[in-house]
């Protein structure tokens, strides 16, 4: 349990760096509204695609960060067997077997599958929160 404890990190990172590029968002909105000038095609496209942007980028590089956990959870879970005994005992030994025996392409291996799938979802999840809250005239 305590490697599904450490996923916290992935998502609380995710949500930090989703907040902080909204805010950067906002404030070139803000930027361009106290400027006077008209709106251009790549600001109306800013607009629409930034959030989603950010979702997937936040997504990104936290699920990068903190992807050495999966790969853990993962043996951890599987318990294989070295001599009739459990090769990985905890979590910080797991850590530090797979980095001696496989070094850090072993805590990222399996990375590429896993961010093609979580990286467009966080991105589609978070463009409708952000969507169905601009729906509802609700602050963001």
């Amino acid at each position: 349990m305590s490697a599904s404890y450490l996923g916290v990190a992935e998502s609380t990172l995710q949500w930090i760096l989703y907040e902080q590029m909204k805010r950067s968002l906002a404030l070139r909105e803000e930027r361009i509204q106290r400027s006077g000038r008209a709106r251009t095609w790549w600001d109306r496209t800013v607009d629409w695609t930034g959030k989603v942007g950010a979702a997937g980028s936040a997504k990104l590089v936290a699920a990068v960060l903190t992807y050495p956990h999966e790969v853990v959870r993962t043996r951890l879970r599987q318990a294989p067997l070295a001599d009739g005994r459990p090769k990985y005992t905890g979590l910080v030994q797991c850590f530090k077997l797979v980095f001696k025996e496989e070094g850090m392409a072993g805590l990222y291996g399996g990375m590429t599958p896993h961010l093609l799938r979580t990286v467009p979802s966080a991105a589609i999840m978070f463009g409708m929160y952000e969507g169905i809250l601009r729906l509802l005239h609700a602050p963001a």
